[in-house]
């Protein structure tokens, strides 16, 4: 792979990275880094001991980054049932 391409490569995963640090959803969150992973794969196809610095140096700043901003939950009022009950007079 030329220069030009791993630098291609290069950008794109760092595009999915930059993505995966301003979504919200978790699931769109782990897509786009696993994007970013095979972009790098690729990049540093025929280097696996610089893809594999790469890759650590990665993990080590998702796993370090500030946690994801999650929205609370919706709270529901509680409702509770009432049992009827009959009457005693029916003796």
């Amino acid at each position: 792979m030329t220069d030009i391409d791993r630098e291609t490569c290069r950008r794109a995963a760092a595009e999915c990275i930059e993505l995966a640090r301003v979504t919200s959803d978790p699931a769109k969150k782990e897509l786009l880094l696993t994007r970013a992973q095979e972009w790098l794969k690729l990049a540093y196809a025929n280097n696996d001991a610089d893809f594999g610095r790469l890759i650590a140096g990665l993990n080590d700043s998702q796993m370090s980054s500030a946690p994801v901003q999650r929205q609370p939950m919706q709270q529901q009022p509680v409702q509770q049932q009432q049992s009827k009950t009959e009457p005693d007079d029916k003796k």
